[in-house]
């Protein structure tokens, strides 16, 4: 596939190969059954056995952050319990594939870059925005944040945090100063 996408609901599917949703619900079983792709919930398969894939295609729009985007640019070691990410969207919470969708308000939907991983995509915040994202989420206090200043860069996390005007602002310029 072209877009290296691996996670399909129904309708992406149907979509896709421009067939009718039933006869795309009859693929998605067939291949669920064939074992080329794995149920990841009702109405939606994933081609790769990969949480921080699934994780970022499942929700759209959204990208981890947090601790696991923290993890994934090795600024800490702690393995979270549970992929973090952020959407626009109501928050949701899939506690049997260990992901948690914390909703920010859209204009707040920045920061974040593509990264190639098990043969498709994921979208990961830059370590700066997964704090600023923490902060804002009352994730991250000043003891975290003592203990991640010193491996962030300033300039980056200044520039970012200009990104954020309306409630919370004042909060996270004060708290990254």
């Amino acid at each position: 596939m072209a877009s290296k996408r691996s996670v399909f609901s129904v309708q992406q599917l149907s979509n896709l190969i421009s067939k009718p949703r039933a006869t795309s619900t009859v693929y998605l079983s067939r291949l669920v059954k064939k074992e080329l792709a794995t149920k990841v919930m009702k109405g939606t398969i994933s081609f790769v056995d990969d949480t921080f894939v699934i994780a970022t295609q499942l929700v759209e729009p959204s990208y981890i952050s947090l601790d696991s985007a923290l993890l994934f640019h090795e600024i800490i070691r702690q393995v979270p319990r549970e992929i973090e990410c952020v959407t626009s969207k109501n928050s949701l919470r899939y506690d049997r594939m260990g992901i948690i969708y914390h909703k920010i308000p859209e204009r707040l939907l920045f920061g974040y870059q593509r990264h190639a991983k098990s043969g498709s995509y994921i979208f990961v915040a830059e370590p700066e925005k997964a704090v600023i994202d923490g902060i804002y989420l009352n994730k991250y206090g000043k003891t975290e944040l003592e203990e991640l200043m010193p491996k962030l860069n300033h300039r980056r996390l200044n520039e970012l945090s200009k990104g954020f005007n309306g409630r919370g602002s004042k909060k996270i310029k004060a708290m990254i100063q």
